[in-house]
């Protein structure tokens, strides 16, 4: 063969054998690490650390009361229509009235459902209701008779024995009334507010500025100014 062809046959298999080598992968770049699903181990405190010295608090006990500390007395709920759980319209007899009630005696002798006061009961401590014509009629908040005891029972509205005539104000809806005393118009008045929606009203009467006497129920009863008379 002449040399030049086997030359060239050559170079042509050099060159074929070229074409056929795969080329090289191309170059990724690395993944980036993925975050440790388990975080690392914390040290082991010693006992030369600090906070395994520390001693273990509990909670604070709750203070206890002063021995010689007195419960406050309950205020039973109390509004225009009633006091307590009696009502106001109420039928109320003297047979209703057992032991634990506490009569004035003003009908002793009269006629069947003439006027009477009960106190005690099941009403709250300082209030006394008039009953007339066998039905409950009004109730009255004032100082129990012959006691220096003061009386934390709250009348409607929140009013209570010994407030100053302004801050009754405050507490009693717009529309009062006040009326020099029969008695003592000098010193003492009548603050009364009537219930526009009902035959409900309150009466306060005020001697020196300060609330005395509170009176509230049967509009018509409340207005009597002494009591059953």
């Amino acid at each position: 063969m002449n040399p030049l062809l086997r030359q060239g046959s050559a170079l042509l298999i050099v060159v074929g054998l070229t074409a056929c080598t795969p080329p090289d992968p191309p170059l990724l770049p690395a993944a980036p690490s993925a975050p440790a699903a388990i975080a690392p181990a914390q040290v082991p405190a010693s006992n030369d650390d600090d906070i395994a010295n520390r001693p273990i608090e509990d909670d604070p006990e709750p203070a206890a009361p002063a021995p010689d500390a007195v419960p406050a007395p309950a205020v039973v709920s109390v509004a225009l229509d009633h006091a307590g759980d009696i009502v106001i319209g109420q039928r109320f007899t003297a047979a209703d009235a057992d032991a634990t009630w506490h009569s004035a005696g003003l009908s002793e002798g009269g006629q069947a459902g003439s006027c009477e006061y009960y106190e005690r009961g099941s009403l709250p401590e300082g209030i006394s209701m008039m009953v007339d014509d066998d039905h409950v009629q009004r109730f009255e908040l004032a100082p129990l008779d012959g006691s220096d005891e003061t009386i934390t029972q709250a009348g409607p509205f929140g009013l209570r024995l010994g407030m100053s005539r302004d801050a009754a104000l405050k507490r009693l809806p717009k529309g009062s009334v006040a009326q020099p005393h029969a008695y003592d118009p000098e010193t003492g008045e009548y603050l009364t507010w009537q219930d526009p929606g009902s035959d409900l009203a309150i009466r306060l009467e005020i001697f020196d500025g300060v609330i005395s006497t509170l009176y509230w129920g049967a509009s018509g009863a409340v207005e009597l100014i002494e009591g059953c008379a």
